[in-house]
């Protein structure tokens, strides 16, 4: 109903005008079925949300078209069992940034930044005629989709953007160690995305084309539109002070998000559990053991712990790197660092303890994540969990 309810990012106000006119003369019309454009981005915990979003709207009559800025996804959304389309607008995987000579000014920028910054410049033309072409009444995206509301702005159609994190005021472009820690610093990160070649590059082309300027009118990563609408997968109890430097940008935009909490999906409705091909099948990789979970739970009455440190720091991109935090998001060392001591504090902490089992999600791809710890008898320890079979 929120969807449907929203603003509008109105060039003339010319709808806006119809539509209170409507309400004027008391009209209760039923909305008629819309065709809802979805822009997602490929980590799964921002995709599977949209997933479940999107089968919720099929089953009140909307069509839905997903469109994609790479072809990870493709086979995955294709097979998902309820009606939808799919297009890709560009004709490559992940975007034509040139790693090998990047200039120096771009070295204080997370590649991430970078790497979005052109596949929005690279994208827009075919998503724009993508989006035409389909007829789409609404545009629902996630906030890394940078796109989205230029779409938005230059059709004049409405726009959702939703947020996966914790909260609306959570901005992951200003975790950047030391610097995220004041008002002066955050405004320096962003200074440095200002001065950043690649970047001013990317904002005079979308300025030109389309009117839209990546410094002033959006926080990279957090792409919302102040005349449309945010929804947020946390709960406001989570929300965090939102930061003056981007109060400048948004205003009071945190006051309007729409708190749902986790949109869930199941595997036979769809969930995307993993993307990654596995280098090498370990004793991780065998079927979780749901009847020993339920004999420590049902039959020994232990508290059960979940360990899992999601997909980021588990991931290839970060699993080995080593860099600056401000272009880390703020992480201080690399993924097998921080999650090989986090593992081992837990095995200290849980291990063998009579009162507790332990399941752990490894994730990593590297088949030497655990080398060298000692799995307690009392974990259970899988490269990928059924998270939410284990919560419940």
């Amino acid at each position: 109903q929120a969807l449907l309810h929203q603003k509008r990012y109105s060039i003339g106000g010319a709808q806006r005008e119809r539509e209170a006119a409507a309400e004027k003369r008391g009209s209760v019309e039923k909305r008629k079925a819309m065709k809802i454009a979805l822009l997602a981005f490929e980590g799964v915990g921002h995709l599977n949300p949209q997933l479940a979003l999107a089968s919720k709207l099929v089953a009140r009559g909307h069509s839905v078209c997903f469109f994609l800025a790479s072809n990870k996804n493709e086979d995955a959304i294709r097979a998902l069992p309820f009606p939808k389309e799919v297009k890709v607008c560009v004709d490559h995987d992940r975007g034509s940034v040139d790693w090998k000579n990047l200039d120096p000014s771009d070295a204080k920028v997370s590649g991430l930044v970078l790497l979005l910054a052109k596949i929005t410049v690279e994208a827009m033309p075919r998503l724009l005629d993508e989006l035409r072409a389909w007829g789409a009444e609404l545009i629902i995206y996630d906030a890394f989709v940078q796109g989205a509301p230029i779409a938005a702005k230059v059709l004049n159609i409405p726009c959702c953007c939703t947020v996966t994190i914790t909260n609306v005021n959570g901005y992951t472009l200003l975790e950047a160690g030391d610097l995220g820690e004041t008002e002066a610093g955050r405004r320096q990160v962003l200074e440095n995305h200002r001065n950043s070649k690649t970047l001013a590059e990317c904002r005079k082309v979308l300025l030109e084309k389309y009117g839209y300027d990546i410094f002033s009118h959006g926080i990279m990563l957090n792409s919302y539109l102040p005349t449309g609408l945010q929804v947020c997968t946390g709960i406001k109890e989570f929300e965090q002070e939102m930061p003056e430097v981007v109060r400048d940008i948004y205003g009071d935009i945190d006051k309007e998000c729409v708190y749902v909490g986790p949109m869930l999906i199941s595997k036979e409705e769809g969930r995307i559990a993993s993307q990654e091909k596995l280098p090498k099948k370990q004793w991780i990789d065998d079927p979780f053991p749901y009847d020993r979970l339920r004999q420590y739970e049902v039959e020994e009455g232990r508290k059960i712990i979940y360990a899992a440190f999601g997909t980021v720091a588990t991931g290839p991109d970060h699993w080995d790197m080593e860099k600056d935090p401000t272009v880390m998001f703020g992480a201080r060392s690399s993924g097998k660092k921080f999650c090989r001591t986090m593992w081992q504090r837990i095995i200290e902490a849980f291990g063998n303890k009579e009162n507790f089992a332990v399941v752990m999600a490894t994730c990593s791809q590297d088949p030497e994540a655990l080398a060298g710890l000692d799995i307690p008898g009392n974990f259970i320890v899988r490269r990928r969990c059924p998270q939410l079979e284990v919560l419940k």
